[in-house]
């Protein structure tokens, strides 16, 4: 029901209004403009400016360069936690890409649907000019939004929010799978070879140009901030991901050029079968391009204590990369103690 407001505004019919109840058992109308907001093109002017102003928001995140200044650190955390995003391959899950970018694209498209008339006039110069206050409004909630992401998620912010290391509350207890390959010097490992040590095992292939070398770096870090006695106690694996084509001298070329010693670094390879068998039972999932051979596989690190179980599977991530160092030098204690 309509109900005349007492002290409408100028010009503004006074049966158009905004009726609620009234604490006394009546009814007491609010501004006969709030009626006008949410019947007429003020809401979808508010709805579909913020939508707008959200989707050129997203597509500024997708299209800036990483290393575009303070923005572009916030656009690549961005994508890192809401894509998935690895700076390294430039890789992400376009599922979640695809599903932000029509959340705003189905907003906007309801907003025409229920609200057709408002938005046709909204369209003239008149119509604009009469409800620019909403649209304004619209641009500037969802700029105070964007805004406040950017303070929140800026440069840097990742890595302080980075919990400490959860030790025992993700550790597993896991055996893998026994297996026999030869590595670049031509000698056989076996993980029970290793009993007593710590073992990092990994994943990469000689060809790779994209995140092996980050693998290989993130290795080299690790290695550099440990004590002496704890990188006595570790022995990296690396197995192939590509067994038919990883020869013993390009195995033997990839170890020297990252400056891994021998016998604390095993690049292993064997018949394709039986390593393509233990690679997928240990996790690494791969795609392999038949066109141009490039392999797209999980960046994975697996940290084997001295009883030779899988304690912890983590993942190449720079800001995880505390929780690698501190999964070592945990196991590395117990094996000195063992």
């Amino acid at each position: 029901m309509i109900v005349p407001v007492k002290g409408a505004p100028a010009g503004v019919p006074a049966e158009v209004a905004c009726p609620i109840p009234g604490g006394d058992g009546g009814q007491r109308g609010l501004p006969a403009a709030c009626g006008r907001f949410f019947t007429g093109p003020g809401l979808p002017g508010f709805l579909l400016a913020a939508t707008g102003l959200y989707e050129l928001f997203l597509a500024a995140v997708m299209l800036v360069p990483d290393a575009a200044g303070a923005f572009g650190a916030f656009a690549r955390e961005f994508k890192v936690w809401c894509f998935s995003y690895d700076p390294r391959t430039g890789g992400m899950a376009w599922a979640a890409v695809w599903i932000m970018f029509l959340e705003p694209v189905f907003i906007a498209s309801l907003v025409v649907a229920l609200w057709r008339r408002a938005v046709g006039e909204l369209l003239s110069p008149a119509g604009l000019r009469a409800h620019w206050r909403a649209v304004l409004t619209g641009l500037a909630t969802a700029a105070l939004t964007i805004g406040g992401m950017f303070l929140v998620g800026g440069a840097g912010a990742a890595d302080q929010l980075v919990p400490p290391f959860p030790g025992e509350r993700i550790r597993t207890a896991i055996e893998p799978p026994d297996f026999s390959f030869g590595d670049q010097e031509g000698n056989s490992f076996r993980l029970e070879d290793a009993r007593g040590r710590v073992v990092l095992m990994t994943g990469i292939y000689a060809y790779c140009s994209t995140s092996c070398p980050e693998i290989l770096r993130e290795i080299q870090a690790l290695q550099a901030t440990l004590p002496e006695e704890v990188r006595a106690r570790l022995t990296v694996v690396a197995l192939s991901l590509s067994p038919e084509y990883d020869s013993d001298i390009l195995r033997q070329r990839i170890a020297e050029g990252y400056d891994q010693e021998y016998p604390h670094f095993r690049y292993l390879n064997g018949e394709p079968e039986p390593v393509h068998d233990v690679l997928t039972r240990l996790g690494f999932s791969r795609v392999k391009d038949s066109r141009t051979g490039v392999i797209t596989h999980t960046n994975l690190f697996i940290l084997v204590d001295a009883q030779g179980r899988i304690a912890y599977r983590l993942s190449l991530d720079a800001r995880l990369r505390p929780w690698l160092r501190e999964a070592v030098l945990a196991l590395a204690g117990e094996a000195s103690r063992g």
